[in-house]
């Protein structure tokens, strides 16, 4: 149904409805039970310096998070029913054997995923990734167009990179989902139904918008969607997904349809992001740092995240 869902009939696809409803009945129910994903930037390092990266500012910076910090974390995270844990970085394949470990030492009790540019994604390491329990891969793709990826990516190998990674998943029977961020000059209905095309053609289940954020290599840069951008966005999300002609498209998946009609799930709601060096944040672009994952206070930190809320949602308003 949604790449941000762990996958039916998984007994922890309910776990979120379960938690829902522990909260309505005001039963025990602890903040962190009632996540449904939880992302981690398992590394600052990466072979590329993408335009819009938001870990621009740390990337490529020693390492504080060992593979035991990792291990507990996961393992924090799978006693209290996380069914969806997420990989980002940084490129997570650039620590292919610590996740493998990661992947091989967790409880099957979680939905596990992978952000990547498709970097050492090959046939070989996605069979490895799958036999070790990773469920699907989100694939960045900024554009259908390989020169236009690659120099969105500063990197004229990552279009090559994506591609085999793309293949691979599939040939790994890996869920695939392409995930592009939408800048305004991407954002006409014309780029956005090719995207969509390239997606189905390449075997996604799924295609991710993500919206350019001022945080990152983007800091301090005019790069926010504009009303009428974003009124593009809006009308191409409910085409897609409603009418019969685009039924053999991808799945369309855009939270910031959601995050302006019906609120911010992130924060602490239902999503949380733990950064490069292990600190809870409401989401990997807004970065109002807490405590340690593994410090005991946690619950007072999302409670905090959750007053505070969304701060796009909060200026937009």
């Amino acid at each position: 149904m949604n790449c941000n869902v762990s996958g039916f009939p998984n007994a922890y696809f309910f776990t979120p409805m379960e938690m829902e409803a522990r909260k309505s009945l005001e039963l025990p129910n602890t903040l962190l039970e009632q996540q449904s994903v939880v992302q981690i930037a398992l590394t600052k390092k990466c072979p590329l310096n993408c335009e819009h990266c938001f870990e621009g500012a740390v990337l490529n910076q020693k390492e504080s998070l060992t593979l035991n910090d990792h291990q507990e974390i996961i393992a924090k995270l799978q006693a209290s029913g996380v069914p969806m844990i997420q990989f980002g970085g940084g490129e997570p394949m650039n620590r292919l054997a610590d996740l493998l470990t990661l992947l091989k030492g967790a409880k099957k009790t979680s939905d596990f995923v992978i952000y990547t540019s498709g970097y050492k994604l090959n046939r070989e390491n996605a069979l490895a990734l799958k036999n070790a329990g990773l469920t699907s891969i989100l694939l960045s793709i900024d554009h259908y167009q390989a020169e236009q990826h690659n120099a969105f990516r500063r990197n004229d190998k990552a279009f090559s990179w994506a591609m085999e990674a793309a293949k691979s998943a599939i040939d790994a029977k890996l869920v695939l989902t392409f995930v592009v961020c939408v800048t305004r000059e991407f954002c006409t209905r014309e780029h956005l139904l090719n995207y969509m095309h390239f997606a189905n053609e390449n075997g996604a289940a799924f295609v991710q918008f993500l919206e350019p954020r001022s945080i990152g290599n983007f800091e301090g840069k005019d790069v926010l969607l504009r009303t009428h951008e974003l009124d593009i966005l809006d009308a191409f999300f409910l085409e897609v997904n409603t009418m019969e002609s685009h039924r053999q498209l991808p799945i369309l998946v855009y939270p910031g349809y959601q995050q302006r009609s019906i609120g911010c799930v992130g924060a602490g709601s239902k999503y949380l992001y733990i950064d490069t060096d292990g600190y809870i944040n409401a989401c990997p672009f807004c970065r109002n740092k807490k405590t340690h994952i593994l410090d005991v206070q946690h619950e007072k930190s999302i409670a905090e995240l959750r007053t505070e809320g969304c701060e796009l949602v909060e200026n937009l308003a």
